[in-house]
């Protein structure tokens, strides 16, 4: 299907006039033309009527959309993993999950270490770990930056 029949709508004709309206493609319509594809297409006029701005109606303009076939990004599972003994409660915050400190509760092990596997798209996040309600940046980071607050965030880097 080409960009002239990705017409917006379900009762549209054939383009003529290309122009610009809000910032996207306009076209205006010419009554006898289907937009959509059938297995004997109309020939098109050999020279469009002209039509002044004022003589068009709202019915007879379409915007012309790009027909973007969505790419579904996979998302990857991340395992973070933090030694705090001696700690009661820790969870994972972040900006993949608006660096809500219960959203995403840690489990803790015998052996001293709290875990959790996230899936994340690919990208950069930035987060943190929530230590009995203190603010840590998870210090096996191989990145850290500087955040508004003044203290430091951790970087992964999640590749698919």
């Amino acid at each position: 299907m080409s960009a002239d029949e990705n017409l917006i709508g379900h009762h549209q004709e054939e383009a003529q006039q290309p122009g610009k309206r809000h910032g996207k493609e306009v076209r205006r319509l010419q009554k006898g033309y289907a937009a959509e594809a059938s297995p004997a297409p109309a020939p098109p006029s050999p020279e469009p009527p002209a039509q002044s701005q004022a003589a068009a109606t709202p019915e007879k303009v379409a915007v012309v959309a790009q027909a973007h076939k969505p790419t579904a990004t996979k998302a990857v599972k991340v395992t973070f993993v933090l030694f705090e003994p001696d700690a009661k409660q820790v969870s994972l915050c972040g900006d993949f999950n608006g660096w809500a400190p219960g959203a995403t509760a840690m489990k803790g092990h015998d052996d001293g270490h709290w875990e959790i596997t996230v899936a994340l798209a690919p990208g950069r996040y930035e987060y943190k770990f929530v230590v009995d309600g203190n603010w840590i940046p998870n210090p096996m980071a191989h990145e850290h930056v500087w955040n508004h607050h003044g203290t430091l965030n951790s970087v992964i880097k999640v590749r698919a």
